[in-house]
């Protein structure tokens, strides 16, 4: 299975999305902050990332945009508890493979990570 990159400066947030995703055979890395996502990704590995949009350190967004810009590509899946459609539209425009807003369904994020790692 997948080596995913989970990225959310809450603890019970990674938890949850951890588990769901274990429990489907992938491996699961954790990072609390943009900056630990940031070098995670950058150290190579990663299949793919989900990343909370407001971290800190650096936004999700930003943890995004650096990748790219280093021509670091695997997918990356954006979470916000904001609902903002210029967030979303701008998050897609960047290279988001997805954008997923809080709360969430586990179920659906399993769904979403499936079809995004089938592609």
């Amino acid at each position: 299975m997948a080596h995913i990159l989970v990225a959310d400066d809450s603890a019970a947030i990674r938890l949850l999305v951890k588990r769901h995703l274990q429990a489907d055979g992938h491996d699961v890395v954790e990072a609390a902050d943009g900056p630990e996502a940031l070098e995670i990704g950058r150290n190579g590995g990663v299949d793919l990332a989900i990343l909370d949009q407001l971290m800190p350190g650096l936004k999700g967004i930003d943890v995004l945009q650096t990748w790219r810009s280093e021509d670091i590509d695997f997918p990356v899946v954006l979470l916000s508890g904001v609902d903002d459609h210029h967030a979303v539209v701008s998050s897609l425009d960047e290279g988001a493979a997805d954008y997923i807003r809080k709360p969430f369904s586990p179920t659906e994020l399993k769904a979403r990570i499936s079809r995004i790692l089938e592609a």
